[in-house]
């Protein structure tokens, strides 16, 4: 299936404009198409992934289990397998890709924008993270029974702390599936927890636009957290992250052989292809003290749907 079409990405003057390429849907026979949760919510979710396809299959997989319904996939600078993958994925799940030019500066800020400019009216709320986080209720069965509870809030974007977790003591990649080889974290206090990502309610239309980085947008009536508590800034150092109904877990490290091998080196997507991460972030981030398994209530779902589409996930 050859890559269809391209079109101009429009940013604001400081960003320029950007080449996407849309990888084409296919032949599409959507599992549960019709929503799921309370009055069938509509969820999407936008992501920036670069050679990822290891673990494309169960990131989809794990937050369609947990109720969105529509995913927006931007591909950039990839070596492997992601789009062949993206394209056996399509088949299954409502899934619009592009694949970024190689020389975007602070190309998940131009995905982000792109993406809530051509789909945000598509959905009732659009979560923005990255290919090592996994979102999530806390408690309740999917995010739709959760984000009722703010329908009516005075909000346009509801933020959700991290929860990073350690290399597991995996010094080598290990095969199988992110929710089930990492279950090691650092203490909740840690400080690189106190970062948040975003869900922000559709049908703003040019109300929303991004900012400096990937954490926190302008919207009309700004970012709260679960407890409405206001977001300012990317970073809080000084405010206690909570986890009562949402969390985001993040698996900043994996193995050490993943960091030294590929992400040490690969850029950060909101800041640039030629950042590079030191060993003292390793160290920092490398924290294994509690066990920490939350994820797992899950799994018999991602494994479901990942039995379902595993002899069908190549492009024709």
């Amino acid at each position: 299936m050859p890559i269809s079409g391209r079109c101009k990405l429009c940013l604001p003057p400081a960003q320029g404009s950007v080449q996407l390429a849309a990888l084409g849907e296919g032949d599409c026979n959507h599992i549960d198409e019709t929503g799921a949760g309370v009055d069938n919510m509509r969820l999407g979710i936008c992501t920036i992934q670069r050679d990822r396809g290891r673990w494309l299959r169960e990131w989809v997989a794990f937050h369609h289990s947990v109720g969105i319904r529509k995913f927006y996939i931007f591909l950039h600078r990839c070596q492997d397998d992601s789009e062949t993958v993206v394209r056996g994925l399509q088949k299954h799940f409502d899934i619009r890709c592009y694949t970024l030019s190689e020389d975007v500066v602070r190309p998940q800020l131009a995905a982000y924008q792109h993406a809530y400019q051509q789909h945000g009216h598509e959905v009732d709320w659009m979560a923005f993270i990255d290919g090592d986080e996994f979102l999530f209720p806390s408690q309740d069965g999917d995010l739709q029974t959760v984000l009722q509870r703010y329908q009516y809030e005075k909000l346009s974007a509801l933020g959700v702390w991290w929860v990073c977790y350690g290399s597991n003591g995996h010094v080598k990649e290990p095969e199988g599936l992110i929710i089930q080889n990492y279950m090691r974290r650092p203490e909740l206090s840690h400080l690189n927890n106190r970062h948040f990502k975003c869900l922000v309610r559709g049908h703003l239309g040019d109300a929303f636009s991004i900012l400096q980085n990937a954490h926190l947008f302008k919207t009309p009536l700004g970012a709260v957290d679960e407890h409405m508590r206001p977001l300012k800034v990317g970073y809080m150092p000084e405010t206690e992250p909570t986890y009562d109904f949402l969390r985001i877990n993040h698996y900043v490290c994996q193995s050490y052989e993943y960091f030294k091998t590929f992400k040490q080196h690969s850029g950060m997507a909101d800041a640039g292809a030629q950042a590079v991460r030191s060993e003292d972030m390793w160290h920092r981030d490398n924290c294994n003290d509690v066990h920490d398994d939350a994820a797992l209530r899950f799994l018999p779902g991602v494994q479901s749907l990942l039995s379902s589409i595993s002899s069908d996930t190549s492009p024709d």
